[in-house]
């Protein structure tokens, strides 16, 4: 099964530059229940809360749910949080990878994953600025993507296993603005829902 979405979380009154939501599925799931999803979320400049993505249900998880194990990862701009450690209940955990290897693994790791211990120590750096984080940006030219070879394995909120690459990030900025007014993760990844460490799709 792969499925597509796109989706907006903007605030109230803002206008949607984008399409709101599409959703495009294909029944190509293998034998061994892993799941292949690509997807994309998009958020305000500055967005007063987290966009929170369940990796089990591949869909944005209402706000009213972020004190739960319902959702695996959240967006805040460009800081992205695990369900973990201080960040929420449940026992989401994250290796980040720069391999470049993504598509090579096959089989999540059963140990060695971070967790969000502090609000400045999350298990995914989004320090703008630090060697270690996520993303890169040029100030200049306002370039703003994921690291070279940078994806994320994820032992998920409920104990499930997952691989997640950002392949794209892109922004929207009203000509002259200091800032993007809005920003979009696209995203994939694979998911294994029995409960089992195989990210294998044949």
């Amino acid at each position: 099964m792969r499925m597509r979405r796109t989706m907006m979380v903007l605030p109230a009154g803002l206008f949607l530059v984008f399409g709101m939501m599409s959703c495009e599925k294909t029944n190509d799931k293998p034998d061994n229940n892993t799941i292949a999803i690509t997807d994309s979320v998009a958020m305000a400049f500055r967005p007063a809360n987290y966009t929170f993505y369940s990796l089990k249900e591949g869909k944005v998880i209402p706000l009213s749910d972020s004190a739960t194990n319902k959702w695996d990862v959240a967006f805040k701009f460009y800081t992205i949080i695990s369900n973990s450690g201080v960040s929420g209940p449940g026992n989401a955990g994250v290796i980040v990878k720069r391999d470049g290897q993504y598509d090579a693994v096959s089989t999540a790791p059963e140990a060695g994953y971070g967790t969000d211990t502090s609000a400045t120590q999350l298990a995914i750096n989004s320090t703008y600025g630090n060697p270690n984080a996520w993303f890169i940006y040029e100030p200049v030219s306002h370039a703003f993507g994921p690291a070279a070879g940078l994806y994320f394995l994820v032992r998920t909120a409920d104990n499930h296993y997952a691989k997640m690459e950002i392949t794209q990030v892109r922004y929207h900025i009203q000509p002259g603005a200091p800032y993007p007014d809005s920003l979009t993760y696209k995203f994939r990844y694979t998911y294994q829902p029995d409960g089992s460490r195989n990210l294998s799709l044949e």
